[in-house]
Parts: C-alpha cells; sequence; structure tokens
C-alpha cells in the first residue's frame, strides 16, 4: 500500500477572496432587524420617554387653563410643594394605603392559596371561584362595594344592626375610610395574587413535603421552613409589582370616596389629578407632583431590590 504524502512545496489552501480582499460579513440581517424594532422604539420614545420629558419640562413652568406653558420658574413649584403641609399629609396616606394594601394581598393570598394547592376534593371549584375578581373591572367593583357600604342602607351596615351593632361608616369616617378602600384594593387584586402564588406551591415537589414530615415537622413548621423559603420569587414579585400598582392606584380610591373625608384617603395620584384637573388647573404644580411620585416608586423599588432579594430563594 502506498502511503500518501503531503507536498511540503505546495501552498496551503486559503478561503477565496473577493476582488478587493477578505469576504465582508453580510450586514443585511442586522440591518433588517434594526428596521423592524424602530416602531416598538419610536412607540416607546412617544408614549413614555416624550410624556417624561415634557412633565419634567412643565413641572419647571407656569402654565394656563389649557397646559401651554407661560414662563420659566425653576424650582418653584417643588419649593411650592414641599413646604406645603397637606402634601406631607397626602405622602403619609399614600405610604399608608402601599403598605396596607401590600401586606393584605400577601395575607390574604397565602391564607387562601396554601389551602387550595392541596390535593383535597373539590379545590378545583374554589380556585375557579377565587378568579372572579380578575374578570371584574376595577370601577365596577368600586361601585358594587360603594353601594355595599352606603350608610345605613348599604348591605354592611344591615348585616350589623341586625346584630345589634351601630353604622359603622365605612366610607363616610376619617378613621375607617382608608381601611374600606384598602380591603376593596386588596380584593380587586385577589384573584392575580392567589393565581401567582398557586402556581409557587405547584411547583414545589411533594417529596420535600413528605420528607419533612417523616423528620417530624408540622403544618406551620413545613409552612415557614419549606413553603414559604421556596417561593421567595413569587413572593418578592408580588411585594415590587404591587407597591408601584399602590402608589399609582387612582380609580378605587376615586370611586369610592374621591380622596375624603377631609382628604383622609387622598393619595399622591388624586393630588396630581385635583392640581391639574380642579379648579386652578395648575398643570405646573401637578407635573411636579408627578416627578415625585416617580422618584418615590423607583426609591422605593430600588430599597426593595437592595434589602428584600437578599433573602430571595432562586435556586
Amino acid at each position: 500500500m502506498v502511503a500518501l504524502q503531503s507536498n511540503p512545496s505546495r501552498p496551503a489552501l486559503k478561503p477565496p477572496q473577493g476582488r478587493n480582499g477578505p469576504p465582508r460579513r453580510r450586514k443585511g440581517p442586522h440591518l433588517w432587524a434594526i428596521l423592524f424594532l424602530i416602531p416598538s422604539l419610536g412607540a416607546i420614545a412617544l408614549f413614555d420617554y416624550w410624556p417624561l420629558l415634557r412633565t419634567l419640562f412643565l413641572s419647571m413652568q407656569t402654565t394656563n387653563l389649557f397646559g401651554q406653558p407661560k414662563g420659566f420658574v425653576g424650582g418653584e413649584n417643588y419649593a411650592d410643594m414641599l413646604s406645603d403641609p397637606d402634601f406631607w399629609r397626602t405622602l403619609g396616606t399614600t405610604l399608608a394605603f402601599m403598605a396596607g394594601s401590600v401586606t393584605g394581598k400577601l395575607v390574604l393570598g397565602l391564607a387562601i392559596a396554601v389551602p387550595l394547592s392541596s390535593r383535597l376534593r373539590g379545590t378545583a371549584i374554589f380556585r375557579a371561584t377565587v378568579l372572579v375578581p380578575m374578570a371584574v373591572s376595577v370601577a365596577v367593583a368600586g361601585l358594587a362595594f360603594r353601594a355595599l357600604m352606603t350608610p345605613s342602607s348599604g348591605l354592611f351596615d344591615v348585616i350589623a344592626n341586625t346584630f345589634g351593632g351601630e353604622n359603622v361608616g365605612w366610607l363616610t369616617s376619617t378613621s375607617i375610610s382608608l381601611i374600606s378602600v384598602i380591603m376593596v384594593d386588596v380584593w380587586t387584586a385577589l384573584g392575580f395574587t392567589v393565581l401567582l402564588l398557586l402556581a409557587a406551591l405547584d411547583s414545589i415537589e411533594t417529596q420535600i413535603y413528605e420528607a419533612a414530615a417523616i423528620d417530624g415537622a408540622r403544618f406551620w413548621r413545613q409552612l415557614t421552613s419549606v413553603t414559604l423559603p421556596l417561593i421567595t420569587p413569587t413572593l418578592f414579585f408580588i411585594v415590587v409589582t404591587q407597591s408601584i400598582q399602590s402608589l399609582r392606584e387612582f380609580t378605587v380610591i376615586s370611586v369610592l370616596t374621591g380622596g375624603g373625608p377631609a382628604d383622609s384617603t387622598k393619595t399622591l395620584v388624586l393630588d396630581i389629578y385635583d392640581a391639574a384637573f380642579g379648579g386652578t388647573a395648575d398643570y405646573g404644580a401637578a407635573s411636579a407632583r408627578s416627578i415625585v411620585l416617580l422618584i418615590l416608586i423607583l426609591a422605593l423599588t430600588a430599597i426593595q431590590f437592595g434589602v428584600l432579594e437578599r433573602r430571595v430563594n432562586y435556586k
């Protein structure tokens, strides 16, 4: 058999080259990708970044009734806002509403999702029932609860009177109205919260609970040492998203109380609305409050990621 040997004098093969040198990389696909992204990027710039820049610009202007700038005032709108005691009371109400709403959604959502995650017969019916709030408009839910909480004639007061109680004043008492609004806000987001928690609970393998039971862990021990640590990513997601939603909530409060009584349920969003579309129509002051609300949302979200995410178990 004759062995094949390479000829050392023959030059090595080179890749084919074009007339002007090595072949160039095709730029066609990249160009098409950019062209397809232009509509989306344009929509984001038009509906997100332009309103933000416009709001920042108006926050340093005085405006007429039509929102057109009349003159530059710098930080005067911010100074007037920060020196107003009503602003700080509104800010406190906003934070209280957020804290109560997020806490209620987590606690009530877990109280419903944990039993429904069991394999007991009949839980499928309750799973479908608890998702009903997702199908109801927030405005419709607000109108329904306002009718239920009507003084004297509302169903809640009728039930209280039946058992010998007095009219509570769900939406007319300055000490109870904020709690009532929080309750309704929790109800409107209950289906979404329970759905997320059920998905997280169903992803936990049953072998983990079996091993914990063999070690002698009962229900409460399993809940605190097994269940909650394993669903921390979902809990963290709910806290962040619902905190932002609570800070931006307008419909529930507007339909139920309109910020009353005596501004006891007035949040920053309603304050912005009143400044822009109230009697003064001060778009400059409303824009300044909008920028402060944006900063508040960004700051709280950064704090949540910096403090809470360390305890999230992604494994």
